[in-house]
């Protein structure tokens, strides 16, 4: 199952988690407690605690507000490099207008 945010194409950090691993980070994600999780997925709040202390551990990360900035992270490197294959070192075209006059050239 894809993760509601996040695309699996190329990011192997990702992997390591299991279908419900990843629904239950979606909605650790957006959020939400343990408890609104459980009745969102049927299954009890142990489980759901079970499933978020593993997401954590698989990730790497200590707790909801850093994996949420871990995936920031991620995907502003993934942005960054689309930027840099896209055009120059830093991806960047200029200003916008000059983006406009190179596009008219």
């Amino acid at each position: 199952m894809r993760s509601k945010y996040w695309e699996d194409d190329g990011q192997d950090w990702m992997r390591p988690l299991t279908p419900r691993e990843r629904e239950v980070m979606d909605l650790l994600i957006e959020g939400r407690a343990n408890k609104v999780i459980a009745d969102r997925l049927g299954i009890s709040i142990r489980t759901v605690e079970v499933h978020r202390a593993r997401v954590l551990a698989k990730l790497g990360v200590r707790n909801a507000v850093e994996l949420v900035w871990h995936m920031h992270a991620h995907r502003m490197a993934e942005m960054r490099d689309m930027r840099v294959a896209e055009g120059g070192p830093d991806g960047s075209a200029g200003t916008r207008a000059e983006a406009w006059r190179s596009r008219a050239d």
